[in-house]
């Protein structure tokens, strides 16, 4: 399991209709692209009970005559979508010791059970780390710490892709020992780059071992998926200068 919905961030109060739409389309999007590259993701039991818009709760929101709703091509995503996600309850994993979880910078404390089992498979192997899907109105993006019982773990909290890929950026970085690992993760971390099949493999032969160059590896690879589009359709003639600014150093295949 690597993702699950953070039900306590789906609070709709004061949006407009078209910001609501556009961030719970992006939240579809995400979910869409974690199960065609092979992520699964989960979700709260409470999710469509507790209330997201005043006293509404979710499923009330398909009435079309409120002042939020979901129109009818929206909700049929809605079905497809989550008739492949599970229940984190109803799966054989560790649960936190508490629900109540303080976030920061605020900390306060408050109940959020899903990010408190996403922070439980955290804290019991980062390699299996789970990332809270939220809605950034009501949330804070990024790499944040936690706390439950002043245990702190850091989690990733995602609303749009950046993020998306960030996370994944991150699970490389931190959680893998060779290029084959690397490679699982490619795709989702770097997703403008079309790798060649066993482009991993050149990995192997360099002078450094892995876990050396593997943060190297991915700023200049982030850089490529996240800028190289845009900065070689300007010309090659500006490209190294543009890297350069980037902090990424390239050259032709004459070493110029």
């Amino acid at each position: 399991m690597r993702f699950v919905i953070d039900e306590t961030s789906w609070c709709f109060d004061g949006l407009a209709q078209d910001d609501f739409i556009e961030a719970f389309e992006t939240l579809l999007d995400l979910l869409d692209d974690a199960n065609e590259q092979g992520h699964l993701a989960c979700y709260s039991e409470e999710l469509f009970s507790k209330a997201v818009w005043q006293d509404k709760s979710f499923y009330e929101l398909y009435d079309p005559d409120l002042p939020i709703s979901i129109p009818r091509e929206v909700q049929e995503r809605i079905a497809i979508l989550f008739a492949r996600l599970s229940k984190w309850q109803e799966l054989d994993y560790s649960w936190p010791p508490a629900f109540a979880v303080r976030i920061a910078p605020k900390n306060d404390e408050y109940d959020a059970p899903s990010i408190a089992w996403a922070y439980e498979q955290t804290k019991q192997n980062k390699t299996c780390a789970v990332a809270c899907l939220v809605f950034s109105s009501s949330r804070l993006t990024g790499f944040i710490a936690v706390t439950i019982k002043n245990s702190t773990e850091n989690l990733w909290f995602i609303a749009d892709h950046k993020h998306y890929c960030s996370f994944f950026r991150w699970l490389i970085t931190d959680t893998t020992h060779h290029p084959g690992e690397m490679e699982g993760f490619a795709h989702s971390a770097f997703p403008e780059i079309d790798f060649a099949p066993g482009a991993f493999n050149g990995i192997k032969g360099m002078s450094k071992p892995y876990r050396e160059l593997i943060q190297s590896l991915v700023k200049h690879l982030g850089v490529l998926s996240d800028h190289g589009k845009r900065i070689f359709l300007g010309g090659w003639s500006k490209a190294s200068a543009e890297f350069g600014a980037l902090g990424v150093d390239i050259t032709d295949e004459n070493g110029k």
